[in-house]
């Protein structure tokens, strides 16, 4: 074997005894009625136990289909049934135990992920939960937010809001038996991180590490794909003030694809809305908007109409926008890509290309906050 392979392997290795410190439950498929799953062995070796008994050995490659009817989970592989249960634990047994979980009613995308799984019946449908160890969830939560072809500092950084988020929400979801979903109402999660090995390295250079206030309470760590040249503060999008969510010039992002947008509409829809909302009686400037940066309304004199409400009502990609007639239609001319809070993940990795650290990225963004050790 190769020194390189011996690297990358003894990486793996530390990577994956480290991330058993402590263990997160991820609400799979949190947005969907999953009535049927398929479970398969990628590597490994899980014990099947159902209502605390054990039913059956699930050797690597192995299928076991999950399906709810009337009296509970059903149970079976290619070639038998094993029964109907109320609770099903798939426990690793492995020194190292990989699975894959793909609902097949309805069809939805597979995800592969570390350590165990459990299934129970909720509501109407099928609560699955993953029972891993933080550092997996970030390492897979940072490529899901990140992807796969920034350099090793920014997934430092992501790694880092990530983690915070993980523990300032980490009872997120208890009333339903897990931490955290794995979608956007919590953090994005698509299984294990595979895709590239320095987000793993990452996520381990940086273990344990969080964002705080100065009065060492975790941050809300916000961050979207681009802020078009300057962040948002949370009193314009939450209607609140935190020290570290203000305003900053961002010349990373300057050459970036989401950095300028035009959208256009019909003007009488333009003005039939601003009819609707009652600004058309108070506003002499109906048609033209000029460009307001980081505003909160329309018109900062007439505080009845709020850019984000616009943002969603249009669909527009942000609320950092001004508009101009022309001809029958109104012209949105827009910079930027998410409500502009915190980290802009475009500009923080031109940051990283360029070759600031992750505590530059993260203090250029974030003002007022430390980087802290937190354990749950």
């Amino acid at each position: 074997m190769c020194y390189r392979k011996v690297h990358v392997t003894l990486i793996l290795l530390v990577f994956c005894i480290s991330m058993h410190a402590q263990d997160i439950r991820i609400g799979f498929f949190y947005d969907s009625d999953v009535q049927a799953v398929v479970f398969t062995t990628v590597e490994g070796e899980y014990i099947l136990s159902g209502d605390g008994r054990k039913v059956a050995v699930i050797r690597k490659g192995a299928i076991f289909h999950v399906e709810r009817n009337r009296s509970g989970l059903a149970v079976h592989d290619t070639v038998q049934s094993y029964g109907i249960f109320n609770n099903l634990e798939f426990t690793g047994a492995s020194a190292s135990n990989i699975f894959q979980v793909k609902p097949v009613l309805p069809s939805l995308p597979s995800k592969e992920s570390d350590d165990n799984l459990a299934i129970s019946i909720f509501n109407e449908g099928l609560r699955v939960i993953n029972r891993t160890g933080l550092e997996k969830y970030i390492s897979g939560t940072v490529e899901a937010e990140g992807g796969s072809d920034a350099f090793p500092e920014y997934y430092k950084a992501q790694a880092v809001i990530a983690r915070t988020f993980a523990v300032k929400n980490f009872n997120r979801h208890a009333h339903e038996g897990f931490n955290l979903c794995d979608g956007v109402h919590c953090q994005a999660y698509n299984g294990i991180s595979r895709m590239n090995m320095q987000i793993n390295a990452s996520t381990l250079a940086t273990k344990d590490e969080i964002l705080t206030d100065l009065n060492g309470k975790p941050a809300i760590t916000a961050y979207h794909a681009c802020c078009g040249g300057i962040t948002s503060s949370a009193s314009v999008e939450w209607n609140r003030d935190l020290p570290y969510l203000v305003p900053v010039k961002d010349p990373f992002c300057n050459g970036s694809r989401h950095r300028s947008w035009i959208k256009t509409i019909p003007l009488k829809e333009w003005t039939t809305y601003l009819e609707k909302t009652d600004y058309y009686t108070s506003s002499d400037n109906l048609y033209k908007l000029n460009d307001p940066g980081r505003q909160k309304y329309l018109d900062e004199k007439n505080k009845r109409l709020p850019l984000t409400e616009i943002r969603k009502d249009f669909q527009l990609r942000s609320s950092y926008f001004h508009a101009t007639p022309e001809g029958d239609q109104i012209a949105f001319h827009g910079h930027g890509y998410g409500h502009g809070l915190g980290l802009c993940q475009e500009g923080a990795m031109e940051m990283a290309r360029v070759g600031y650290t992750y505590v530059d990225i993260l203090m250029f963004y974030y003002r007022n906050v430390k980087i802290a050790n937190s354990k749950l």
